[in-house]
């Protein structure tokens, strides 16, 4: 049977995303943020969006900054050595965004329910206040004296989840070079996927090292060829995180005109992936590269 490309544009990709989505995003912190996928749903205009990243850094703090955020289910938003998430931390301080904390194993539990097709999912009672914080997603399980307490933990489902990795063939089989972190789970518990990668290769290449292959083409709905597309933050194996880059954000983050000047330069203003490779420079992007002679 005659199998069919899911190679689309990244305008295509987002273009279904509606007001009001539940959006999921892969990754983890500095490492394959989905940020041409982010920057070209901030260009799409969606909004009143229910954020559901894996602990992340700037694909979820630049939809919150952009005005596209209402709500976020989240372990962690940060910024690790550059400090807090500086959209993220405002939103919650000011009440503009609704917060619904949770801890791994709620996040984890979340997205097994929504992959099971259950109500809730138990997960181990570590005495946190969460239940009380967050009721809307955990409540106490009944437990038989000397049994360890439990919790039940709502499903996490988004409507659309936006990843990265590093390669994948044009039918949808997604390879990853190094830790998936939750972006398994992501697609199962989602409606739709999403997914950008570093190169298409052929389906001669993916059968080579199928070993590779954590997300087939049975789960993925739409593919996008973009180099570098998850800049600044890293892709195994192929660029480390851009370091100074993070450090322009946040530092122009600090102020509105300043963030309005990032979004002009590196968002609303770069309508294709390689604009805003342009704009990066590639000297820039070389020096970034993982080579036998720059692995640091």
């Amino acid at each position: 049977m005659a199998r069919t490309s899911k190679l689309v544009s990244l305008e295509d990709a987002v273009a279904d995303v509606k007001d009001g989505a539940a959006v999921g995003l892969g990754g983890w912190i500095f490492h394959s943020q989905p940020m041409a996928l982010v920057r070209a749903l901030v260009r799409q205009g969606a909004k009143d969006l229910d954020l559901v990243p894996s602990p992340g850094s700037i694909a979820p703090d630049l939809l919150i900054g952009a005005g596209r955020a209402r709500s976020t289910v989240c372990v962690f938003i940060s910024f690790e050595q550059h400090g807090l998430a500086p959209h993220f931390r405002r939103a919650a301080e000011r009440g503009s965004i609704q917060v619904h904390e949770m801890d791994g194993p709620g996040y984890a539990g979340g997205l097994r329910a929504a992959i099971c097709d259950l109500p809730w999912m138990p997960i181990p009672d570590l005495a946190t206040d969460l239940p009380k914080v967050n009721p809307a997603h955990y409540r106490p399980l009944p437990t038989a004296p000397g049994e360890r307490r439990l919790l039940a933990v709502q499903p996490i489902r988004p409507d659309v989840c936006l990843l990265h990795a590093q390669q994948a063939d044009e039918f949808g089989n997604v390879q990853f070079l190094g830790a998936p972190f939750f972006d398994v789970m992501l697609a199962q518990a989602s409606r739709r996927v999403v997914v950008s990668v570093d190169r298409i290769v052929s389906p001669e290449t993916i059968r080579r090292s199928n070993h590779l292959t954590k997300l087939p083409y049975a789960l993925v709905d739409a593919v996008v060829e973009a180099p570098f597309g998850a800049h600044p933050t890293a892709s195994a194996a192929i660029y480390r995180a851009d370091e100074a880059h993070l450090r322009e954000y946040v530092e122009a983050s600090a102020k509105p005109e300043g963030f309005g000047a990032y979004l002009e330069r590196y968002v609303s203003g770069a309508g294709e992936n390689s604009a805003y490779l342009d704009r990066i420079g590639g000297g820039r992007l070389s020096e970034l590269a993982v080579s036998e002679s720059n692995v640091a």
